[in-house]
C-alpha cells in the first residue's frame, strides 16, 4: 500500500500550482496526477454541487480511501510522495483527517498576504466563468451576509485566516512537520525556497528545476472572443475533463492564461480587508517569528 508522505495544504492563490509543477519535475518526487483531489476535506462531506461551476468537483475530488490510494499506484522508487489540495489549510476537519490516515506526513504551506489572496482568488473564478458577481465588493458582501454559506470554491474570507488554520494543525502535528513560507519568498527567491523544500522532503537539494513558467495567473482575459469562449464553456470543459489528459489540460489552460491581464485591487477595499485580517496577521507573525508588517500596509499593485 502506497500513500503520500507529504501534502501541499495551501494556501490557495499562494503559488501551489507552481509548487506542484516544480516538485513534479524532481526525479525523487512523485506528485499525484490529480491536483485538488481533496480527500482530506471532502471525506464524509455531502456535496450538493449547487454553486456556480461546482460540477467540476465531481471529476476531481476523491472521497473514498481506496480511490485515493489509487492516485499513487504508479509510484516506483520515489522517496517523496505528495499531493496538493489547497482547501486542506483552512478546512476545519482536514488536520484531524490527515492525522488519522498519515500522522507522520510532512505538510507544506505557502502563505500570501490575505487580502491580495482573496482578490486573486476572485479574479481566478471570474476568469474561469465561475464567479457570478462582476464586482469584488459585492461578492464579499454576499459572503459576509451568509449568502454563500454552502459554496465551496466561491468564498474568499476564511481562507486567509492563516493563524487560526495553522493552530489547528499544531494541535496535532509537531512543528518540525510543517514547512511554512511566504508567497514573497516564492516570488523573490524561488531557488532558495525550493532548495530548502527539497531538503525538508529529504531529496536531492542540488536538483535544478525549471522555474521559468508562470502558472494559473489570475486576471481578465484580454481578447474578447477568447474571454467569451473560455468563460462561456465552463460546463463543456467540465464534461470533457475526464477525456483529456492532465498534460493536455494543463497546456491548454496555460495557453489561455498567457492572454490574462491583471486587474488593480481597489485601494479602499484592500484597506478594509487588510483591517479584517489584522489580528490574525499579528498572531501569525508571532507564530512564524517573521516580520509581517508589510502585509499590514494598505497599498499594493499585485493581484
Amino acid at each position: 500500500m502506497v500513500i503520500p508522505n507529504f501534502l501541499i495544504i495551501g494556501a490557495s492563490k499562494g503559488g501551489t500550482t507552481t509548487l506542484n509543477y516544480v516538485l513534479d519535475q524532481h526525479p525523487e518526487i512523485f506528485m499525484s496526477p490529480v491536483k485538488e483531489s481533496g480527500f482530506f476535506w471532502v471525506s464524509g462531506e455531502k456535496l450538493t454541487y449547487q454553486e456556480p461551476g461546482s460540477q467540476k468537483l465531481r471529476f476531481r475530488v476523491v472521497d473514498n480511501w481506496e480511490q485515493y490510494q489509487n492516485l499513487f499506484i504508479d509510484v516506483t522508487d520515489q522517496k517523496a510522495i505528495g499531493e496538493a489540495s489547497v482547501r486542506y489549510l483552512c478546512h476545519p476537519k482536514s488536520p484531524a483527517l490527515i492525522h488519522q490516515f498519515i500522522p507522520q506526513a510532512k505538510l507544506i504551506a505557502v502563505l500570501r498576504q490575505p487580502a491580495d489572496r482573496a482578490f486573486s482568488s476572485y479574479l481566478h473564478n471570474l476568469r474561469d466563468g465561475l464567479e457570478p458577481c462582476k464586482d469584488f465588493e459585492e461578492a464579499i458582501a454576499q459572503e459576509k451576509h451568509g449568502l454563500r454559506q454552502n459554496w465551496v470554491g466561491l468564498q474568499y474570507l476564511n481562507s486567509g485566516l492563516y493563524f487560526a488554520a495553522l493552530r489547528r494543525y499544531l494541535q496535532l502535528f509537531d512543528r518540525s512537520q510543517l514547512f511554512i513560507r511566504l508567497f514573497d519568498d516564492l516570488q523573490n527567491d524561488p531557488q532558495t525556497l525550493f532548495r530548502d523544500l527539497f531538503r525538508f522532503l529529504e531529496v536531492d537539494e542540488t536538483f535544478n528545476p525549471d522555474l521559468s513558467h508562470k502558472h494559473n495567473v489570475s486576471g481578465v482575459i484580454r481578447n474578447p472572443l477568447l474571454r467569451r469562449m473560455w468563460t462561456g464553456t465552463v460546463n463543456l470543459r467540465v464534461y470533457l475533463r475526464p477525456f483529456l489528459g492532465g498534460r493536455l489540460r494543463h497546456n491548454l489552460s496555460e495557453w489561455v492564461y498567457k492572454d490574462v491581464e491583471k486587474q488593480p485591487f481597489p485601494p479602499p477595499l484592500r484597506q478594509e480587508l487588510t483591517d479584517f485580517y489584522r489580528e490574525d496577521i499579528l498572531q501569525l507573525q508571532d507564530l512564524l517569528g517573521r516580520d509581517l508588517s508589510h502585509w499590514l500596509r494598505y497599498s499594493s499593485d499585485k493581484t
